[in-house]
């Protein structure tokens, strides 16, 4: 039977119903089926417009840049080769999170859903329950000597590798003595971070991991030595500038860096043998653009002859000496306002003077305590300010060495950085099992913000010099969704469209 239109009045309104007949012939009945229509407007039906859904707003701007540095360095197509391409996804998604904006496991899906990620890195699983067991495959596998293998080959970086043993010991103070660096005390955490580091490009290629520093140098001379690892340097921490570590490197003939604490016994007496000769005005070099003095000179160590520079900043040492007798004349006062109670406790004088405890000596009499300077470590430490020195061997130039030992630093405390943040969002849950799953995390963030910080140094724009900055600027831009894709503000200030120019320009996200 045919459809035909029928018309119910409701409330005094009239709306109008398509009815279908049909056999149902399972009761052996006709039936009907009723459709709405709308309401019926001069014989025509009319449907109520449903509302507009609500635009949706993603944060935009600020993840532009980490996106660029991994679609240019093809950082996901570098760890797909190592782990699945869910892995991979939740991996740098991760990264970009330590990076951006910070967030425990379980509140990671909801910031994922209000940003632009979804179409710029689709695909990852942000579970908790996933995101820790991809931690854990990670630190399960290889796959972090994979990716810097891969790393180095899809992109075009030069054949020279500094590898950086990056010390991650838990801060305590340590002496020195005739016999070299006391550590006793010192406890190493379970795993070390050893940096792969190319450069030329200026670029950290990747890591890996050793339960201790010095079975991390060990493998590193074995990496070079057998031609795995071309032109590599060997720059590990100074802690370990043993006599029995160094002969080792020399006789394998490992082109290598060590910044050396002038206290060290072979080397201070070296230096003292100098006879101020180091101070001659042709010895005069400019290091990061201040004057220093810079002499060469060659230690003894472990029956070894080592080559070694020795450089002075006075500049540095007038500054280091202001602020120290700043803080010991701050930590001078508060004794002084504790001393009316003329009883001063080791324990207390530890909790004022901190680090700086060496620098002060208790002395009782009777009931009395009396807390002097100690001028003979104070004098100690002063001979040091400005001072610094480095071993090395091979072809490599005095500037060369000093600014490795100085990047190697720097990096060392900005991945220390993300490895203490992520483990303390993460301390619910089992770390021993997920360590190298977050130092790999970690170094990842550190990677692709130094990519960043690459692209910025070259944009030489003042007002934008850090990714903070950066941030800052991008961060306005927002992407609307409504029936189809928008950025705003729709018109973008000058310097977001120059920023957004050095990292590729808003992307396109439809195509992604």
């Amino acid at each position: 039977m045919k459809s035909f239109i029928r018309k119910k009045v409701i409330k005094g309104h009239e709306y109008l119903y398509e009815i279908t007949p049909y056999f149902d012939p399972d009761t052996g009945k006709w039936k009907q089926k009723s459709k709405y229509l709308g309401k019926n407007v001069e014989g025509e039906p009319v449907k109520k417009e449903k509302p507009a859904v609500p635009n949706q707003i993603f944060d935009l701007g600020q993840y532009i840049p980490p996106f660029w540095a991994v679609h240019e360095y093809k950082i996901l197509e570098a760890l797909i080769s190592c782990c699945s391409p869910v892995e991979a996804a939740t991996l740098v998604v991760l990264a970009i999170n330590r990076l951006i904006q910070p967030c425990p496991p379980e509140n990671l899906s909801t910031w994922y859903s209000g940003t632009c990620m979804p179409l710029l890195i689709p695909g990852p699983d942000l579970t908790k329950e996933e995101v820790i067991q991809t931690l854990e495959n990670v630190s399960d596998t290889p796959a972090t000597g994979m990716f810097a293998r891969m790393f180095s080959l899809v992109n075009k970086l030069s054949d020279q590798r500094v590898l950086m043993t990056l010390q991650s010991t838990p801060s305590c103070q340590t002496g020195i003595s005739s016999n070299g660096p006391e550590i006793e005390g010192c406890l190493e955490r379970d795993l070390m971070m050893r940096l792969h580091y190319d450069p030329v490009m200026n670029i950290p290629v990747g890591c890996d991991f050793f339960s201790f520093q010095k079975e991390s140098i060990e493998d590193s001379i074995k990496q070079v030595k057998s031609g795995h690892i071309p032109g590599g340097i060997i720059l590990p921490h100074w802690d370990y500038m043993s006599p029995s570590l160094i002969p080792l490197i020399i006789r394998n003939e490992c082109p290598f860096i060590i910044r050396t604490n002038l206290g060290y016994e072979p080397i201070s007496s070296h230096i003292s043998e100098l006879g101020g000769q180091e101070y001659h005005s042709t010895n005069i070099r400019y290091y990061q653009g201040q004057a220093c003095y810079v002499k060469s000179f060659s230690p003894i160590i472990g029956g070894h002859k080592v080559m070694g520079f020795f450089l002075h900043n006075i500049r540095k040492e007038q500054s280091d000496r202001l602020l120290f007798h700043k803080n010991l004349q701050n930590i001078r006062d508060l004794i002084q306002e504790m001393s009316i109670s003329a009883w001063i406790e080791e324990e207390k004088l530890e909790e004022i003077a901190g680090p700086f405890k060496s620098f002060f000596s208790r002395e009782e009499a009777g009931e009395i305590t009396t807390v002097r300077r100690n001028e003979e470590e104070i004098n100690r430490a002063l001979m040091q300010f400005g001072k610094d020195g480095v071993l090395y061997q091979g072809d490599l130039t005095w500037e060369f060495c000093f600014n490795l030992v100085d990047i190697r630093n720097e990096f060392e405390e900005e991945i220390n950085n993300y490895i203490n943040e992520f483990e303390r969002d993460y301390s619910n849950f089992r770390t021993e099992r997920i360590k190298a799953g977050i130092y790999f995390v970690a170094f990842l963030t550190f990677q692709i913000r130094h990519l960043v910080e690459n692209r910025l140094k070259s944009m030489k724009i003042k007002h934008v010099s850090t990714v903070e900055s950066l941030i800052a600027e991008l961060t306005p831009i927002h992407l609307v969704k409504s029936s189809d894709f928008m950025v705003v503000p729709g018109r973008l200030k000058r310097e977001q469209k120059i920023l957004l120019s050095f990292f590729g320009g808003i992307p396109s996200l439809l195509d992604i």
